[in-house]
């Protein structure tokens, strides 16, 4: 389910960025370089609308239409290799390298929610990789980018449970939800902690509460209702 939510917030992002992109080529460029490369990109062909662009960046670095197509270019080949399951490091690492370079011709703010999508890839490609890479900084540069990327503040805290501190993990989980009320992962997450500390209560609490917000989603019924049935036992035994 994350997964495919995540895509969905891609797919928006990228959408408003192709609006942007196709707007600003078709009404002010002439370049054939140029042309083929928005073609290219309108088609779904990344490949060449790379090439395209980067022959047009080859004459001049600077080229804001050209730095925007080619950054969308390298994310969407990079996301098409997500959709695969392939590894995608090295793509994720030319998307960001591109985004960060786009920010520097572009000071505005339409590229930021792609850019922090892109960086909180690289960071889950990062530790597809390599479980112990150090991949927070990347996650701060995210969320300072885009305050609503409640992905990376979920990764984010993640690590930090998986790194002993759990109570920042907590008040990572508790903020996401507070926010975006219908991320399910928060509360599954927020959840474990208190079941993996043999807090019952506060776990099934935790699951209810999601499950209040997303009554279709199975993972968060299927923990209410163990959750559920540990209590009652519990209860049974005269431990409750």
């Amino acid at each position: 389910m994350l997964g495919r939510v995540v895509h969905n917030r891609l797919y928006n992002a990228v959408e408003a960025l192709f609006a942007i992109l196709f707007a600003t080529v078709l009404g002010a460029c002439d370049g054939n370089d140029l042309t083929r490369g928005d073609d290219a990109l309108r088609i779904g062909d990344y490949d060449r609308a790379v090439t395209n662009f980067s022959k047009v960046l080859d004459a001049e670095p600077a080229n804001r239409d050209a730095r925007y197509g080619l950054a969308i270019a390298y994310y969407a080949i990079a996301e098409d290799k997500e959709r695969l399951k392939e590894s995608t490091l090295a793509l994720w690492e030319r998307t960001v390298r591109e985004f960060k370079i786009l920010s520097v011709v572009d000071s505005s703010e339409k590229s930021k929610p792609m850019y922090s999508t892109a960086l909180f890839y690289l960071a889950r490609a990062m530790l597809a990789e390599n479980a112990q890479a150090k991949v927070l900084h990347l996650l701060d540069q995210s969320v300072q980018l885009d305050p609503e990327n409640y992905f990376s503040y979920n990764l984010k805290a993640l690590i930090l449970a998986g790194q002993g501190d759990v109570d920042g993990a907590k008040k990572i989980y508790a903020y996401i939800v507070t926010k975006e009320p219908k991320f399910a992962s928060a509360y599954v997450n927020l959840g474990n902690l208190y079941w993996n500390a043999h807090d019952y209560e506060s776990a099934w609490d935790i699951w209810s509460m999601g499950r209040e917000a997303l009554p279709q989603d199975a993972v968060l019924a299927k923990w209410t209702r163990i959750a559920e049935d540990s209590l009652k036992a519990m209860v049974y035994s005269g431990k409750l």
